[in-house]
């Protein structure tokens, strides 16, 4: 029916609107049908990707393709390693990269955050070492839009002393 279109339509118009008005920036979301939420993004220069959003991962995680292209254009430093722990408990060496940039939106691009590269991965994972620099933010399912704070054209992620999950399980 176009009834109920028109209506979510309008609902997210009205969810942009009202975040403009309070200094957040709204983004769209897509739902994977079992449950899990997706956002369109920029890496680098111009490595698009769609990211699963994951408030549960302390880290953005990089898939194989996204790290490779990456690195083709030097938008990626090596920080460290560490043993990551996934989500069926197995753990796993991993390298810690600092990105360079992440566009999320047009107004809101975060800088210098960290992610890890797990071996084998074929999904980009948006988590908190990127998600924590625009907090606070608000993700909501009717229409499916996050809220976030962007200040101006970038935001710089913290730093890792800032925010240390795992940091039991680093290695060096």
């Amino acid at each position: 029916m176009v009834i109920p279109k028109v209506v979510a339509g309008l609902a997210l118009v009205l969810a942009a609107a009202t975040a403009a008005a309070e200094g957040l920036t709204s983004v769209g979301l897509t739902s994977s049908g079992v449950g899990t939420l997706h956002m369109q993004g920029e890496m680098g220069r111009g490595v698009k990707t769609e990211f699963l959003l994951d408030t549960g991962s302390a880290y953005v995680v990089l898939s194989d393709a996204s790290r490779r292209a990456l690195e083709a254009q030097s938008a990626l430093v090596k920080v460290r390693h560490l043993r990551a722990v996934m989500a069926n408990n197995a753990t796993v060496r991993a390298a810690v990269y600092r990105v360079s940039e992440l566009r999320l939106s047009e107004g809101c691009v975060i800088r210098d955050f960290e992610a890890v590269a797990i071996p084998g991965a074929e999904k980009d994972i948006l988590g908190l070492s990127a998600l924590k620099t625009v907090a606070p933010f608000t993700v909501h399912l009717d229409p499916s839009v996050m809220e976030m704070t962007c200040e101006g054209g970038g935001v710089k992620a913290k730093t890792a002393a800032t925010f240390s999950p795992g940091d039991d399980s680093r290695e060096g």
